[in-house]
């Protein structure tokens, strides 16, 4: 049976776009939580736009990538403000 492995961190959005996730081909689930006081916007894209993709909701919004609804790209967030934290982690199959 393969291993899976966990990766806990945060990311620091803000107005300019930021890779949230990078192409992960052994990604098995990831959790990103809003934990700012901000709407956070996530694009399953290298790039996210303002007002556009997946919105998170400020304190505690959160979106879920699982074998349900696999997904292996790249992931960007954006916000409004600086500074604005996610909540993030990710599981992989162990190389």
């Amino acid at each position: 049976m393969a291993q899976v492995v966990a990766r806990n961190g945060f990311i620091t959005a803000g107005v300019a776009s930021v890779l949230v996730s990078d192409l992960n081909p052994s990604r098995v689930t990831l959790d990103i939580v809003n934990d700012s006081d901000t709407v956070i916007y996530l694009a399953l894209a290298p790039e996210a736009v303002l007002n556009q993709g997946i919105r998170l909701n400020a304190l505690g919004g959160s979106y879920e990538i699982n074998l349900v609804n696999p997904y292996y790209g790249k992931i960007a967030a954006i916000s409004a403000g600086a500074t604005k934290v996610l909540a993030v982690m990710e599981t992989s199959y162990a190389d």
